[in-house]
């Protein structure tokens, strides 16, 4: 299925594919909050049914090692250097965030195993 002749339908899909609540994503594809149609645009046939092709064009990153999940993560966010709908704006800078949490997290788990091993040696 092609990518939704509305852009901003089609923000609202990508936004809900990558985990946005239905709330979330209506108002980062620049509605209204708050109005309650976002339930009502999620249940349209087109719009479901992008939000299904988008989740299964995910890679599968259950094997992946950090290293190459934050790589991942550094191309979304290179493909995304000349955002201009909010919601790209927002999945910039929330990929922008993740590599930031993964690289301190990755950082601060191999500390520790090092520290680990230098205790068992001594």
């Amino acid at each position: 299925m092609p990518k939704l002749q509305n852009p901003r339908h089609e923000a609202f899909a990508a936004a809900l594919a990558e985990g946005a609540s239905q709330d979330e994503a209506y108002e980062d594809a620049g509605f209204s909050p708050g109005n309650g149609h976002a339930s009502r645009l999620a249940g349209l046939q087109g719009v479901a049914e992008r939000v299904a092709e988008l989740r299964a064009e995910r890679p599968d990153l259950s094997g992946a090692t950090p290293q190459a999940v934050i790589v991942a993560l550094l191309k979304m966010a290179e493909n995304l250097e000349n955002a201009r709908s909010p919601a790209e704006v927002r999945e910039r800078r929330l990929t922008l965030l993740a590599i930031g949490r993964l690289s301190a997290e990755f950082l601060s788990n191999r500390a520790t195993r090092r520290r680990a091993a230098a205790s068992g040696l001594g």
